[in-house]
């Protein structure tokens, strides 16, 4: 697709001991405090394999964190195709349940936030001048 962001581009298949580093401890942390907290409500398989997943990342940002390259992609790439989902039906959401009840309710008080008055027979709305002058240009904006 043309214009489209290519995923493959922007992340590197090495990362830098640093970047490694990072994101080995601050996913594998998350791992294991879901772990922790599917633990807390009961649950019995999922806490192993999250904290099997937050172990192995915190280890491997410990030990080997420069290697975590194909990893980061991966979980890079699942992020990228999660929000081609969420992101329209959060939009969505947005439109439905915030926008439209507000154009309604704009509407229902005969209020047209694009019709202008006519102000002196002219739509024109009239400015002060700068002191300046406006051939100046010294306040674009």
């Amino acid at each position: 697709m043309e214009g489209e962001l290519r995923l493959e581009k922007g992340i590197p298949a090495r990362l830098t001991v640093k970047e490694g580093r990072k994101f080995g401890l601050v996913v594998g942390g998350a791992f294991l405090l879901l772990g922790g907290i599917s633990h807390w409500r009961g649950h019995n398989i999922a806490p192993l394999v999250m904290w099997g997943l937050g172990g192995a990342l915190v280890l491997g940002g410990l030990l080997i964190p420069g290697h975590l390259g194909p990893v980061n992609r991966a979980w890079m790439g699942l992020a990228h195709q999660m929000s081609r989902v969420t992101t329209p039906i959060f939009m969505g959401l947005v439109y439905f349940v915030a926008i439209t009840p507000t154009g309604l309710i704009v509407r229902a008080l005969g209020k047209n936030p694009l019709k202008h008055r006519i102000r002196e027979g002219s739509y024109w709305i009239t400015h002060e001048s700068s002191p300046e002058g406006p051939s100046t240009m010294s306040r674009q904006f």
